[in-house]
């Protein structure tokens, strides 16, 4: 049984720190600068361009400059990763697998056949540890994962 550990210290999730507000000048700035772009046809210069203005300005991102870049037609989200110089842009998501190892696209008679030529490296009695590595010998091979099939059963 696990039991429970308590300590006196008070764990708090790391919040981001809270952007200040933005003054009378800083929201004209804002206004006068979104207004020289297009939302709907913004490249990464025209955000990488708002976004130097806005740090120039020492307007922080928050909800307030949100709501302002909402009211202009612009996600600040969007703006914020599009105006973010290539280097420093997060990885995006993993490629897809490659297509040749696809069970779809392996021969059964190629694996029949190189199923027969490991089992004719093997003595009559093969143990439980012989049977394993086959097995991963095939996987490797053809480029399964543990839980595919050598079998189609379809009908």
């Amino acid at each position: 049984m696990i039991n429970s550990v308590s300590s006196g210290a008070n764990f708090q999730p790391m919040q981001r720190p809270q952007a200040e507000p933005l003054t009378s000048e800083q929201t004209e700035l804002m206004n006068e600068t979104l207004a020289q772009f297009d939302p709907e046809n913004l490249t990464a210069e025209d955000a990488q361009s708002i976004m130097q203005t806005f740090m120039d300005a020492g307007i922080q991102p928050g909800q307030e400059m949100e709501a302002i870049m909402a009211e202009a037609g612009f996600d600040a989200a969007e703006v914020g990763e599009l105006g973010r110089p290539e280097g420093e842009r997060p990885p995006g998501p993993p490629p897809p697998p490659p297509s040749g190892n696809s069970l779809e696209q392996v021969d059964t008679e190629e694996v029949v056949s190189y199923l027969d030529e490991l089992l004719a490296q093997y003595s009559d009695q093969l143990g439980e540890e012989d049977k394993e590595a086959i097995l991963a010998s095939v996987q490797e091979k053809f480029g399964l994962s543990e839980g595919d099939s050598l079998l189609s059963v379809t009908a």
